[in-house]
C-alpha cells in the first residue's frame, strides 16, 4: 500500500468517527508530500525522525507530530499492514514555560470600570453592555470564550439557572450552573431594547444584532487591558489573555473554598 493511500484512508476513518482532525491532518499531509513515492512498509525510523526534526520545529510541535505519526502507524499495524511501528525511540524533553495569568479582584474591577471608555466609539461593533456581561460570564462560570460566543438563546435557562454548552472541546456537551448574581445580570442584558431574540439568535450580539467573532473580542480585550493598566510585571512575554479569566475563575474559587 502506498503511503499516500494509507494516509487518505486513515484521515477518512478518523473524520468518519466525528473528529475534526484538522491539526493531525496537516501534519500527515506534510508527511505524505515528503515521502509520496514510498510505500507504507518502506518508511524507516530515520525518515520519520528526519521529518520530525524539520526547520522551525520546537519541542511542543515535535511532540504533537510524533503523537500523530505514532497513532497513524499503530493503526495500520493493528490491521496487519505493518510488522513494526517505525518511530524514533526517544523524544526531546519538553518543559512547559507558559504560566497563565491570574487576575486579582482589583484588576477585575479595573477592567470592568474601563469598559465604557473602551467601547465608547460608536464604530465599535461590540457595545459596552455586551463586553461587560461577557467578561462577567466568563469569570463567573469559567466558560471558554468560544463557548460563550456560540451560545444561543435556546441554550440559556435562566429560570433554572443553567446554561447548556453544546459540542465543545473534545466534542462533548455539558451543563453550567449559574450563580444568582450572574442570572440577574443576564436577565438585565437579555431585556435590553433592540435585541434580536427570535429565530435562534446568539446570546451575545453585536451592535448590528449579529454574531460576534472571537478575534473581534480579543482585539477589544487587548485595548481594554491597555486602558485599565492591567499587564504582567514578570519576565513572561505573554500578556494577560481573555482565556485567563477561565484560570482565574478556577483559582479564586479554590482559594475561597
Amino acid at each position: 500500500m502506498k503511503l499516500t493511500t494509507a494516509i487518505d484512508m486513515y484521515v477518512l476513518h478518523r473524520q468518519a468517527t466525528g473528529e475534526k482532525f484538522q491539526g493531525p491532518f496537516v501534519a500527515l499531509r506534510a508527511f505524505s508530500l515528503r515521502y509520496r513515492t514510498k510505500t507504507l512498509r518502506a518508511i524507516t525510523p530515520a525518515e520519520v525522525k528526519q521529518f520530525l526534526d524539520g526547520p522551525r520545529t520546537g519541542p511542543a510541535t515535535w511532540r504533537r507530530k510524533y503523537g500523530t505519526l505514532r497513532d497513524f502507524f499503530a493503526y495500520w499495524r493493528c490491521r496487519g499492514k505493518l510488522n513494526t511501528v517505525p518511530m524514533p525511540l526517544t523524544a526531546p524533553k519538553y518543559t512547559q514555560t507558559f504560566v497563565p495569568y491570574i487576575y486579582s479582584r482589583r484588576e477585575l474591577r479595573l477592567l470592568l470600570g474601563a469598559v465604557p471608555r473602551c467601547q465608547r466609539n460608536v464604530g465599535c461593533r461590540i457595545s459596552a453592555a455586551t463586553l461587560r456581561i461577557l467578561l462577567l460570564l466568563l469569570y463567573g462560570t469559567g466558560m471558554r470564550v468560544g463557548e460563550a460566543l456560540r451560545l444561543r438563546m435556546v441554550d440559556v435557562d435562566l429560570d433554572n439557572g443553567v446554561i447548556t454548552i453544546r459540542g465543545t472541546k473534545f466534542y462533548k456537551s455539558r451543563l453550567v450552573p449559574l450563580g444568582g448574581d450572574v442570572v440577574r445580570l443576564l436577565k438585565e442584558y437579555l431585556s435590553t431594547p433592540g435585541r434580536r431574540n427570535q429565530h435562534y439568535p446568539p446570546v451575545f450580539q453585536s451592535r448590528l444584532r449579529g454574531s460576534i467573532g472571537h478575534k473581534l473580542v480579543e482585539t477589544s480585550f487587548r485595548r481594554l487591558c491597555n486602558l485599565a493598566g492591567v499587564r504582567r510585571s514578570d519576565a513572561s512575554s505573554h500578556q494577560p489573555r481573555l482565556h485567563d479569566l477561565r484560570h482565574s475563575f478556577a483559582v479564586l474559587r479554590l482559594t475561597e473554598w
